[in-house]
């Protein structure tokens, strides 16, 4: 059985994900003195992807927030390509909309960035023995956009252009432009200033 009940006397294996450094560096140093080993890092969220595939974490630490690949949707893939792999989500927001995202993809873990570090400690430990540690009273709501066109939308408000997002998504400009097409319809904008505001007024990115 690969999830122990008693991880006092047994370490957690966990992958990391944070684009910055520092942050990285001391989350690894804080878990490392409580036994639990960091076993991958990465600085975005397809990185971590490549991570999970090699390692098989228990736990995965992810950022909320990150380039190329936000922590919301790497729950959905990861949930793919490592189901026992339990994602615990690090978020500076106090926003419900982005706990009701979390939850409806799955994530185990909800903890914003200035809880007390032990903390995240004990909800690393407590995920890893199969218990979901998330806000209390919100609900989980579905989705306007598919997984790709949140895809799309992040890579858009990041800058890049169509030939960089088709290269980045390993898809024909001619798609990225079709998935740009459906979300500024769905999002009832007309320019990309107009589908920031509308996808931040909808929770749908930090």
């Amino acid at each position: 059985m690969r999830f122990g009940h008693n991880r006092t006397m047994e370490t957690v294996r966990v992958a990391l994900a944070d684009d910055h450094v520092l942050v990285r560096a001391g989350v690894r140093q804080l878990l490392a003195s409580h036994g639990i080993t960091v076993v991958s890092e990465a600085g975005d969220g397809r990185a971590l992807m490549r991570c999970v595939r090699d390692h098989l974490p228990e736990v995965a630490i992810v950022d909320i927030s990150m380039p190329l690949l936000d922590g919301i949707e790497a729950t959905r893939r990861i949930s793919k390509i490592s189901p026992e792999t339990r994602v615990v989500l690090l978020t500076m927001h106090d926003d419900e909309r982005f706990a009701q995202r979390a939850i409806a993809a799955g994530v185990w873990g909800y903890v914003k960035k200035d809880d007390a570090i032990e903390h995240l400690v004990e909800v690393v430990r407590r995920v890893a023995d199969g218990e979901r540690c998330l806000p209390e009273g919100v609900e989980s709501e579905s989705d306007r956009l598919t997984t790709k066109e949140r895809e799309v939308l992040q890579l858009i408000l990041e800058g890049k252009k169509n030939r960089d997002i088709a290269e980045i998504m390993s898809r024909s400009v001619h798609t990225v432009r079709a998935h740009r097409a459906r979300l500024m319809r769905k999002l009832g904008a007309r320019s990309a200033t107009d589908l920031l505001d509308e996808a931040e007024s909808l929770g749908l990115v930090s």
